[in-house]
């Protein structure tokens, strides 16, 4: 059985928009798929309909059951979504309570959730950051936060919005050695293709809001007619 399996999804923009015209996805345990396409193909939307922050028609599905009939908590416990803009995520005092607000919403009791987000917080390269302000961090200490944020929740599928967007790169290097250790099935849409060939197994070109092609990492990053064709380039890894 799929993780996730996305089947004719549609969604329009209260403007009118249509951002996903029948979209049909579908991701194993363990895989990691990379979302691929020009600005305004419906990658972020896509993304948004994954743990029920949007809500469009046809059918999302998450270890075989709607995202519509899953409790809101559990469904984002399990469907990780780590967005864009990592301030987005830290809204608390400290990086530390901001990591133990989603364990402690859960049930977990203070001590137990404490000792998890420092946990998770040493695992992503941030054990020095909790008791910092978020505000205060720099561009990559703040995407490691919001990391932890969402894997202190134990997720199941981890959705990733451009996890390395305006990165040095020995930041972005850092970001992909740590996603690439994690166990977690993997979405993640971003512009950086040569992330996408270090880390994904599959890529999906997404384009006027449709699934325009769906394969292995290599063999659609290397089809420069099928990437020109959508308004992408072949990395530079592979040219």
């Amino acid at each position: 059985m799929n993780l996730l399996e996305i089947a004719d999804l549609h969604f329009t923009w209260p403007d009118g928009t249509d951002a996903l015209r029948g979209v049909s996805l579908a991701l194993r345990k363990g895989e990691t798929l990379g979302l691929i396409g020009r600005n305004g193909a419906g990658k972020s939307t896509l993304l948004l309909h994954l743990n029920g922050i949007l809500h469009g028609s046809g059918s999302v599905r998450v270890k075989g059951s709607s995202v519509e009939d899953w409790p809101a908590d559990e469904l984002r416990a399990t469907v990780g979504l780590v967005f864009e803009q990592p301030q987005d995520q830290l809204f608390m005092p400290t990086v530390l309570e901001d990591v133990a607000f989603g364990p402690l919403n859960m049930g977990l009791a203070s001590e137990a959730a404490r000792q998890r987000s420092l946990q998770v917080l040493e695992s992503v390269g941030a054990a020095g950051l909790a008791h910092r302000a978020p505000h205060h961090l720099s561009a990559g200490q703040m995407r490691r936060a919001a990391l932890a944020t969402v894997l202190a929740m134990e997720p199941e599928l981890l959705v990733l919005d451009e996890p390395v967007m305006a990165l040095d790169p020995e930041g972005r290097e850092a970001v992909m050695a740590l996603l690439a250790g994690l166990p977690q099935a993997k979405m993640l849409a971003t512009h950086d293709l040569d992330l996408v060939l270090g880390l994904c197994d599959t890529v999906a070109i997404l384009d006027a809001g449709r699934v325009q092609a769906r394969g292995p990492t290599r063999e659609i990053l290397a089809d420069e007619p099928l990437l020109r064709a959508h308004g992408l380039r072949v990395p530079a890894t592979l040219q």
